[in-house]
């Protein structure tokens, strides 16, 4: 009976480390995908999930650039570029569609500025036509912003130099990226 007990509780541990990986973010890792996992390992990386290529395809015998990753129930997980179409290639860009999806610092796409800012040391900032960018150190994960939530001329001006102070801490993350070169 002792036995039982244990090899249950030793299951129960297991699997909800296995959970809380599930959709882990690190340097090396998204959820199951690694810098490692060619876009061939696919299928067996997501074998609970849906793949779906730019054309509309789930054969992956000859991927046609990005693939999009899909619960069973259909919510959008990931999507995926690879840095050739080839079934051979790795992955080289993640964008995080869930947000149950966690950087090793606690950041989802559900924090905001201020959690990315105590969180890693900001490494610079691209200031595009819609959003800007946040790069940091620690990390292959970067964070955009929608301009809507920046003050005044700095919404339309894609010249200014973004400083750290003009963003307000309460702006919400739109995007959550990783990129692995």
């Amino acid at each position: 009976m002792k036995i039982y007990i244990t090899l249950t509780a030793v299951l129960l541990t297991l699997s909800s480390c296995s959970d809380a990986n599930t959709h882990k973010i690190t340097q090396d890792t998204v959820g199951p995908l690694s810098k490692s996992t060619t876009i061939n390992d696919l299928s067996i990386v997501f074998k609970n999930d849906s793949l779906v290529d730019d054309s509309g395809s789930n054969d992956f015998r000859t991927p046609q650039g990005e693939v999009t990753v899909f619960e069973k129930g259909g919510k959008k997980l990931l999507k995926l570029t690879p840095q050739t179409n080839t079934k051979e290639s790795k992955v080289k860009y993640i964008q995080v569609f869930d947000d149950r999806y966690e950087t090793d610092q606690g950041i989802t796409l559900k924090s905001t500025f201020k959690d990315i800012q105590n969180a890693y040391t900001i490494r610079s900032i691209e200031n595009l036509i819609g959003a800007i960018v946040i790069f940091v150190n620690e990390s292959d994960a970067y964070f955009t912003i929608d301009k809507k939530h920046l003050p005044g001329d700095l919404k339309f001006n894609t010249s200014s130099k973004i400083e750290l102070s003009q963003i307000p801490d309460d702006a919400p993350i739109k995007y959550l990226q990783i990129g692995w070169e």
